[in-house]
């Protein structure tokens, strides 16, 4: 009932990527909301596991979200007091650690009030990215971007670059599956897990949409590429590409991402999210994301407490 009322929510805390981690890491999930006033102005999904005789592990993956529109001042304000509000709850219920990596961007007063939480900064990267306003129409989302990027994706189209959307199929969800698998042991990541995968692509909800696009060869019908994003909410994210040699000459990726935004549009996204942009992104990856001219952030990072249990 609350998430539709999330402006800018994200996947990972969407009640499905909730369900889904239940499902593929045996996770246990806690749903809170905040009010102020009588008025719930955010709410945050958190993951458990207990650890037996000591306590609870707890992770909030960019969460709280918040609830309507605000002023930058009104929405550091609120986030941080529900991040406080949150950790009391968590303690109260044994936490032994809480992990968090708060939906808010980096800043001298949000770095010390998570401090004084009790709550200490970790070394990793930072989530970084960029967002693309879905609210303009489409010849002025497709004029914003880079102009090499745009020649790119018309070269595509003049190369017969074909994509369809095979969502809903077994076949397209187990493709995707194998593709995803080869590309880890080329690449050499760990990425997401085949099972986390596999259970997004089963969420059945029209407030989920998990999106597997094709991209063939008009004249042969060779696959290109494949590219998965993510309609939850008001906020669509980039979350797969793959494209094959063939697939990066016939600019294959870059008509697969514009059909996923175009997507996303037509399914009422207000934002797309270009799924993570910083100095981690390699360079290939780096170059065709920041082509797409997107407004960036920066989020505060991973922050964890460790906490004694209390004793009786």
């Amino acid at each position: 009932m609350l998430w539709p009322k999330a402006p800018k929510g994200n996947i990972l805390q969407s009640w499905f990527y909730g369900e889904s981690k239940k499902e593929a890491d045996n996770m246990d999930m806690n749903y809170f909301s905040i009010r102020k006033e009588h008025s719930e102005v955010a709410i945050v999904q958190v993951l458990s596991k207990k650890v037996p005789f000591f306590g609870r592990l707890y992770r909030v993956n960019r969460g709280p979200i918040l609830l309507g529109e605000f002023n930058a001042e009104e929405s550091e304000t609120i986030l941080l007091d529900s991040i406080a509000l949150l950790t009391k709850e968590l303690r109260n219920r044994s936490a032994l650690m809480i992990q968090i990596a708060p939906e808010i961007e980096a800043s001298e007063k949000v770095n010390t009030s998570l401090k004084k939480m009790g709550l200490k900064s970790l070394k990793s990267e930072s989530w970084s990215s960029g967002i693309i306003d879905l609210r303009r129409d489409e010849e002025d989302i497709l004029m914003s971007l880079n102009g090499k990027w745009r020649n790119c994706y018309r070269k595509g189209l003049k190369m017969g670059v074909e994509v369809s959307n095979v969502s809903n199929t077994k076949e397209g969800i187990n493709k995707l599956v194998e593709n995803y698998k080869v590309l880890q042991s080329e690449k050499d990541f760990s990425g997401l897990a085949t099972s986390l995968i596999e259970s997004m692509a089963n969420q059945d909800h029209e407030k989920w949409s998990f999106n597997i696009f094709e991209a063939k060869s008009k004249d042969s019908g060779e696959d290109l590429g494949s590219l998965v994003s993510i309609n939850s909410g008001e906020c669509s994210i980039y979350l797969i590409g793959t494209t094959s040699y063939q697939g990066r000459k016939y600019q294959a990726n870059y008509v697969l991402l514009w059909e996923a935004i175009m997507d996303s549009k037509d399914k009422d996204s207000r934002w797309f999210d270009i799924g993570g942009l910083n100095s981690t992104t390699p360079k290939g990856v780096a170059h065709f994301k920041k082509g797409l001219n997107a407004e960036m952030y920066s989020l505060t990072g991973e922050w964890r407490g460790i906490f004694f249990p209390k004793i009786l």
